[in-house]
Formats: structure tokens, C-alpha cells, sequence
């Protein structure tokens, strides 16, 4: 299993955030070719440093599955997505891991 993981900080309005990112990019992610799982939350922080505003992670069955959903159309509208509720961006990285 490969995780695509993405952190977004925090917006100037977060309810905006959470209503655009559930009802239409959320949707629209979960529709990248060889998803196999996928799972977002709003962190709250356990030591000093602040958490993310909010996390997705998608799972796919290899890198190789994961490069070909982010370079696919469905992967480019995605990405394209962001700036409409977060305009400060994303960080993006990912892993082998899980099962």
C-alpha cells in the first residue's frame, strides 16, 4: 500500500474551508483512478507546535498507482481545486506503509 498524505494550514475562514472541501473537492478526490481508500480530519495538537488544519490521506496499492491518479485528468482537476478553498496551498508527501 502507497499514502498520499496532504496537510492544509489554516484558512482566514474556516467555515468556508470545511463547507467547500466536504461538499465538492472531497467528492472529487475520492473519484482518483486506483483509490483504494481515502480519510480526512481537522487535527488538534498534543505538544507545543500547531497541528495542521486539516489532513487527507489516500491510499493506493503502490507509488507507481498513486503518479498515475495525481497525473491523470480526475488528478489534475483535483489539484487544480485547491486555490477554491485553500489559497495558501498544500503540502503534499507520501509513503509505503499499511498492509
Amino acid at each position: 500500500m502507497h499514502c498520499l498524505t496532504v496537510l492544509y494550514p489554516r484558512p482566514s475562514d474556516p467555515a468556508r474551508f470545511k463547507a467547500y472541501y466536504e461538499q465538492t473537492h472531497v467528492p472529487l478526490a475520492k473519484q482518483l483512478p486506483g483509490l483504494i481508500s481515502c480519510v480526512f480530519a481537522y487535527p488538534e495538537s498534543l505538544g507545543p507546535g500547531a497541528a495542521p488544519f486539516c489532513i487527507f490521506q489516500a491510499w493506493f496499492a503502490d507509488a507507481a498507482a498513486m503518479g498515475a491518479a495525481l497525473q491523470s485528468g480526475i488528478g489534475a482537476k483535483v489539484a487544480a481545486d485547491v486555490p477554491n478553498y485553500s489559497p495558501d496551498g498544500a503540502t503534499l508527501f507520501h509513503f509505503a506503509g499499511g498492509d
